[in-house]
């Protein structure tokens, strides 16, 4: 487990560097029309991502390989009780979250923005196990409204 975790550690710190050059070679805010320029967003989370990866490497060394292990609880447990109301997720939900965000990227150049994220978010909660109604119809309108924000507002990027 020990090798497995800084292998992990290490492959994510070599590729979040690799992006991080990527990312400084696009233009900053002064070099374009918009408020914050290309590569504001990739380089924050890309900080983020090296910054996470730097807690992981001194948690390893200071914790070891015993800090990541699995818990005897279940995932799903809330205070000692599984919660009935979200269903068991399969193993391979990141294989369906894939294909959904394939099929959100061709489907909003026919449906645009709106229908697609929405039909895409509903998806999403039901592929990641979430069953209960009201959190779907949240978390879809959040999806939305966030988005619409980031792009229509703050990056001056029109939606389709």
């Amino acid at each position: 487990m020990t090798a497995r975790l800084y292998a992990f550690a290490i492959s994510t710190a070599v590729i979040g560097l690799y992006f991080l050059w990527q990312a400084l070679q696009l233009p900053g805010g002064a070099e374009v029309t918009t408020l914050i320029g290309p590569r504001t967003w990739p380089l924050a989370i890309l900080i983020l991502m090296l910054g996470l990866v730097a807690v992981m490497f001194l948690l390893l060394a200071r914790k070891g390989a015993s800090y990541f292990g699995t818990s005897e609880v279940p995932e799903d447990a809330v205070n000692g009780e599984i919660d009935t109301n979200v269903a068991t997720v399969h193993p391979w939900r990141h294989v369906g979250v894939l294909g959904l965000t394939i099929a959100y990227t061709v489907a909003m150049e026919f449906t645009g923005y709106l229908i697609a994220t929405a039909v895409f978010a509903v998806a999403v909660n039901i592929v990641l196990g979430e069953r209960r109604p009201l959190h779907i119809v949240m978390t879809t309108a959040a999806a939305i409204v966030l988005v619409a924000l980031v792009f229509d507002r703050l990056l001056s990027i029109p939606l389709p």
